[in-house]
């Protein structure tokens, strides 16, 4: 291992290490400190995305803003950068053309935060929603337009996921049916809700009934996919998981 070098500048220095070719962001799962990443010079052929996500209950710079940052720069044509900060997602926000969010910290609901989800969504850019983020949040709005109802609970464990609509460009490539170990969420969906379902947890114990787990949101102006998968390492490790992230953010991006 090498040793950890700075990559942010401030009071907290955030610092990285590098093992083979995957970057690991060396914070508290908690952290809400600046990341001091950035987007590189624009190119005609090359998604900007931003990954935005801070909280409780999970390891958001580990593994929403870390593993996933690595995924989708795998997935090719996309520079990425990614905050757990909110003056960082709002400084960086208006140059991506995709956002991925999966937060539960407070500073989310924030109205500037909220402002910036509905600018770039009724700009016509695209969002993907991740596992926390389709959560119930108490934010004005939020769960309407963005997430077509909230999960409220969930169970946890090893999963099965089966593809409702393979046509669709987001499950390109993804099994039929695959196994995933992650917390299982109990989404509702809101009453007149638009949207198609494309993936499905299996019923678990608490519930008995099967959930969506990946489902486009209808919105008049942005497209939006929603997917709850994503508590931990099986999970972004996962590699059906990655298939569908990566899928996502290309197919969101596309007006």
């Amino acid at each position: 291992m090498k040793t950890p070098s700075p990559i942010s500048k401030g009071a907290v220095t955030i610092g990285a290490a590098i093992f083979g070719s995957l970057l690991i962001f060396a914070a508290a799962p908690d952290s809400i400190e600046p990341m001091g990443l950035s987007f590189g010079e624009k190119k005609a052929d090359q998604l900007r995305v931003l990954l935005v996500g801070s909280g409780s209950s999970h390891d958001f710079p580990k593994y929403f803003l870390g593993t996933d940052l690595q995924t989708l720069k795998a997935a090719g044509g996309m520079d990425v950068a990614a905050t757990p900060n909110l003056d960082e997602a709002l400084k960086l926000a208006p140059e991506a053309d995709v956002i991925v969010f999966s937060g539960n910290h407070p500073q989310w609901g924030r109205a500037p935060f909220q402002k910036a989800l509905n600018d770039h969504a009724d700009a016509g850019k695209g969002l993907v929603i991740l596992h926390a983020g389709a959560w119930v949040h108490p934010w004005e709005g939020y769960n309407q337009r963005f997430v077509a109802g909230g999960s409220a609970g969930h169970g946890y464990g090893e999963i099965e996921v089966t593809v409702k609509n393979a046509e669709h460009p987001v499950m390109a490539g993804v099994p039929a049916t695959f196994k995933i170990t992650d917390e299982s969420y109990h989404h509702q969906f809101g009453e007149g809700a638009k949207v198609e379902i494309l993936a499905e947890n299996a019923a678990d114990d608490r519930t008995k009934v099967p959930h969506a787990s990946v489902w486009v949101v209808k919105d008049e102006k942005a497209k939006i996919v929603c997917i709850t998968h994503g508590h931990a390492a099986e999970a972004h490790d996962n590699p059906a998981y990655q298939k569908v992230i990566a899928n996502a953010v290309k197919w969101v991006a596309k007006r």
